[in-house]
């Protein structure tokens, strides 16, 4: 959902935003939080004082304070910041490059198709790329040309986008696929076809169901339609926040 909000950033507005007035990004808050858990100390630090009777034979670190810059550099998750920045800028190269345009022209041969037939073949091609990709890193990099193709087809981008999202997540077939697979495919147990095997048959049936619940029951309760809608014409996608 903040890919596609990334994309359309002038249809769910952010805090502040549409306002003439400047306000703090909502980083501000966790950078704020930050800085106090720098400062705030593990223990009381009263306790031991006149004003805080401490337990007897009790000893205090007040120097040590709840996080540490050490701490920060060996538990932050640095690959997965790595990916989701890598990921905006790839997605940002697209769209500058043209490439998202270009692809997006690549599928005017669905023009003339349903819906229905559009969303399906999207979902097959996003559930084939997710395979060899992150979940992050194929909807970072699809939502711009999802928003592209839908500009081109006149189709309503939330239709594609959000079909598009789940799919990313229909990742049954390899190891690489995603962490889960990996970790079973660890103990030796199966072997690769093992997965394979099963893996279509989930991804093909999987699918189905996406593509059939986005174009009954989700469209119903989303408010979607065929038609492209007044707030995408104005609006030119771009990577925001």
């Amino acid at each position: 959902s903040s890919g596609i909000n990334a994309e359309y950033g002038g249809t769910v507005k952010a805090y502040g935003s549409g306002s003439s007035k400047t306000y703090l990004s909502d980083a501000w808050t966790v950078i704020m939080l930050s800085l106090l858990l720098f400062n705030i100390p593990k223990e009381n630090p009263l306790q031991g004082t006149l004003l805080w009777k401490a337990p007897s034979g009790k000893k205090f670190h007040r120097s040590e304070m709840m996080l540490d810059m050490a701490t920060v550099m060996a538990k932050t998750p640095w690959d997965v910041i790595v990916l989701l920045g890598g990921g905006y800028a790839l997605a940002s190269g697209c769209k500058t490059s043209g490439l998202s345009a270009w692809l997006g022209d690549s599928f005017m041969f669905l023009e003339n198709q349903k819906p229905f037939v559009i969303a399906l073949v999207i979902s097959a091609l996003v559930a084939c790329l997710t395979e060899v990709a992150s979940n992050t890193a194929s909807t970072t990099l699809l939502m711009p040309i999802l928003a592209s193709i839908s500009r081109k087809l006149q189709l309503n981008p939330l239709y594609l986008m959000i079909t598009g999202t789940i799919s990313a997540s229909l990742a049954f077939c390899l190891p690489s696929a995603t962490g889960p697979n990996a970790l079973v495919f660890s103990f030796k147990e199966i072997k690769v076809i093992d997965m394979l095997r099963t893996g279509v048959f989930m991804n093909g049936l999987s699918v189905l169901v996406v593509v059939i619940g986005m174009s009954t029951w989700g469209s119903s309760i989303l408010g979607l339609t065929d038609e492209f809608p007044d707030w995408a014409k104005n609006v030119d996608p771009v990577i925001g926040s």
